[in-house]
């Protein structure tokens, strides 16, 4: 069934993009989907998405851990490759997790523990600098961050470690370098953590796979397929408002490169990119959205989902200098205006148009109110 026209512009430069505009024309059909189908989605992306992307996460930092430990043992240029190497791999690891905001990663002190940002008030990096500036050895111990604040061992905390000055780590059992062992210890332990709370015994895994019989934590399968729905969207208001609208400021006088995230390792767009990816998986993966919604006879919405995504991508892959300088160069702002107006119309697709179709209620989100 075709779009109504409300539903339709196209953008400039752009071929038929779909985008959303105003709130829904219908209300959600509540039984749009089957209990069947939709214990199918949410089983495809719990095993073939959320356990891996955890599992994997709990490997890569393992790893980063085990490089870290060698390299502060007798500091060189090969350990320090390693090191960034397997930064990197962790770090695009949390990014392609980071959809997931529910579960487990609310436990404690929530996703903060391993990536305490955007930092508005600066808060943590006056922390961090105190602990190296004084050399504070009470972050050292195993186990001693778990009860620290989240800024002092978290990812970005090691970013900064690692990237703010590479000499500080340079010296063989520098406390720098001691402190990094610490935090990606601290990340090691936590990861291993969030693996075994979704997938062991009685863990949410199960949870979410019995949610048609009624669970603890959902009323039912479509709550389940819901908060799903819900992460899709969030992910994606997520990188519109607080990793490209923020840094870039109202003007190009107003851009803040500084409010890109992870700018001293240059990854900022590389987070970006991994997060549509993210989303483009929940569409793609065998009885994911994608055929979810072909099988109830909406595949033009899926088709025009899937192209928008794909068009995002591509635009962010054309971009040849960090996102840093990007933010405050007048020949990318259009570039990255029309990215935002892409971004905003999958936002309100996936949000409005795929949970009318599949008629699911998605809720809040960690960017409501901001």
């Amino acid at each position: 069934m075709p779009f109504s026209k409300a539903f339709r512009r196209t953008l400039k430069g752009a071929s038929a993009t779909l985008l959303v505009s105003g709130s829904l024309l219908t209300p959600a059909s509540a039984d749009a989907i089957s209990t069947e189908q939709a214990t199918a989605l949410i089983t495809a992306l719990t095993d073939e998405l959320v356990v891996p992307a955890y599992t994997q996460l709990a490997e890569d930092s393992s790893n980063l851990s085990e490089a870290l430990k060698s390299y502060c043992a007798a500091p060189d240029t090969d350990g320090r490759l390693k090191v960034e190497t397997e930064f990197h791999a962790t770090m695009d690891a949390w990014q392609r997790a980071q959809i997931i905001q529910f579960g487990p990663i609310y436990e404690g002190k929530g996703p903060a523990r391993f990536q305490f940002w955007p930092d508005k008030r600066g808060t943590g990096q006056r922390q961090l600098r105190q602990v190296l500036n004084n050399q504070d050895e009470t972050v050292l111990p195993s186990g001693a961050l778990a009860e620290k604040s989240v800024a002092l061992g978290d990812l970005q905390a090691l970013e900064y470690v690692l990237f703010n000055d590479l000499k500080i780590t340079a010296s063989e059992d520098s406390f720098a370098c001691r402190y990094a062992v610490a935090i990606a210890r601290n990340q090691e332990m936590q990861t291993a953590e969030i693996v075994q709370m979704w997938a062991g015994n009685n863990g949410y895994r199960e949870q979410v796979l019995s949610a048609a019989e009624g669970t603890d934590v959902f009323f039912d399968e479509k709550e389940a397929a819901s908060r799903f729905l819900n992460d899709m969207a969030g992910a994606i208001d997520v990188v519109r408002l607080q990793k490209l609208d923020r840094p870039m400021g109202l003007t190009i006088a107003g851009a803040r490169p500084k409010r890109t995230e992870n700018w001293r390792s240059q990854r900022s767009l590389r987070n970006i990119r991994l997060n549509i990816e993210s989303v483009e998986q929940f569409l793609t993966v065998k009885d994911g959205f994608g055929d979810l919604l072909t099988s109830i006879g909406k595949e033009t919405t899926a088709t025009a989902t899937l192209e928008l995504v794909s068009e995002i991508l591509s635009d962010i892959a054309a971009f040849d200098q960090p996102l840093s300088l990007l933010v405050g160069d007048p020949d990318a702002r259009s570039d990255l205006e029309s990215l935002l107006t892409k971004l905003r119309g999958l936002q309100s697709l996936v949000r409005e148009q795929l949970a009318q179709d599949l008629g699911l209620v998605p809720g809040f989100n960690a960017t409501d109110g901001d």
